[in-house]
């Protein structure tokens, strides 16, 4: 039986009533924080920041008052645009073989003199015990499939850009970007020795880009579309709220409100926020969590760019990720064209999967090997016929 859309559309009409009828309080409370952005007062800020440290709170560093904005930067005549994006197939238990394949495409654009674009894909399929679990030293083991098969995939999506950097000229600017947040998120549900795995895997790979950054000029972005994120709402609040600042109990003054909704107020087309640095490990620096972060109107969106944190020290390198951004947002449909190109490389569709399957079927089944499968996988094979 198909959806009843007769009932669901009422359902959604009631939704849609409820939503315009809370929208007058949500337009007041994006003013509230835009004028708590206006009114930030650093010295006041930074005396509860470094409190909440002290508790061991994940804190974000700000030198520059929220409300400020920088103009778009000039772009180098040379310059060498890379991002890398990932898919894959995930471990399916119907199939005889327990496998799953991580699939990475690439993107090289070249721009200025003896200008070319470079696409590439890698399919790598894993599908032996070793790599088919994490293991710790006492012999607990952890099934890469589902939730941590995504972390794994983002990792390697760090790896092959580490490699692919590797290999471009050192005298052309570099820059160079990932699709979503620069660090994997939703690894504290995970057992504390797939967590440590992880986080040597990133640490390592971002010593890697550490050190390529050292002797070139290259940026490396995250470019998240329309994010969701509410540090800075989250920061402002800790200035304005009643409850905190012990004056009375907290009205939701701010309550729902998301950093795009205040720099879109704050930032004209072109222009970006200051830099914010999210500083997870109060009193030293972690290469693997924390990161550096502006905001981004690209005249279509406001976008959260995400940067290793050393990238703070070389405002070059800020200029660089800052115009690059823009610039591929221009040259794509309002979204990076070389992420789009990336993506297209790495996408791997349903007729994909499907012919991935077949073919591992027959390789078993050539190598001897019978492939039975549920009566639930059958009954859906004969539906697609």
């Amino acid at each position: 039986m198909s959806l009843d859309l007769t009932s669901t559309s009422q359902q959604i009409q009631n939704m849609a009533q409820n939503i315009s009828a809370r929208e007058n309080d949500r337009i007041k409370r994006i003013q509230t924080a835009i004028n708590a952005a206006k009114n930030f007062d650093l010295k006041s800020y930074e005396s509860v920041r470094r409190n909440l440290a002290e508790l061991g709170q994940t804190t974000i560093l700000i030198e520059d008052s929220p409300s400020k904005s920088f103009t778009t930067p000039n772009l180098p005549e040379n310059l060498i645009v890379v991002a890398v994006d990932g898919s894959h197939i995930d471990v399916d238990r119907h199939l005889a073989a327990q496998c799953f394949l991580i699939n990475i495409g690439s993107c090289l654009n070249k721009y200025g003199d003896d200008s070319y674009a470079e696409l590439q894909t890698k399919p790598t399929l894993y599908a032996s015990d070793e790599n088919m679990v994490i293991k710790s030293a006492d012999n607990r083991t952890q099934r890469i499939q589902g939730s941590v098969l995504g972390i794994k995939r983002h990792i390697e999506e760090l790896k092959s850009l580490s490699n692919l950097i590797t290999q471009l000229p050192i005298e052309t600017p570099c820059s160079v970007f990932v699709d979503g947040t620069l660090f994997p998120i939703g690894m504290s549900i995970f057992p504390q020795f797939v967590r440590d795995q992880f986080y040597d895997e990133i640490k390592e790979t971002m010593n890697l880009l550490f050190q390529e950054s050292s002797h070139r000029k290259m940026s490396v972005s995250a470019y998240i579309s329309y994010p969701g994120h509410s540090e800075i709402v989250e920061t402002l609040r800790l200035l304005i709220c009643d409850e905190i600042s012990g004056a009375g109990v907290c009205k939701g003054c701010i309550e729902g409100v998301k950093d795009r909704d205040v720099f879109y107020e704050l930032l004209e087309p072109g222009q970006r926020s200051p830099v914010f640095v999210r500083n997870a490990t109060p009193g030293h620096t972690n290469i693997s969590t924390d990161i550096a972060f502006f905001y981004l109107n690209t005249g279509n969106e406001i976008a959260r760019i995400e940067m290793p944190y050393w990238s703070v020290e070389h405002n070059d390198i800020i200029e660089l990720a800052h115009g690059s951004s823009l610039d591929q947002s221009k040259r794509g449909p309002g979204y990076p064209t070389v992420l789009i190109e990336a993506h297209e490389q790495a996408i791997v569709t349903t007729a994909d999967r499907e012919s991935f399957i077949e073919l591992v079927e027959l390789s078993l089944n050539s190598n001897g090997i019978t492939t039975p499968t549920s009566q639930k996988n059958i009954s859906k094979r004969v539906r697609n016929i």
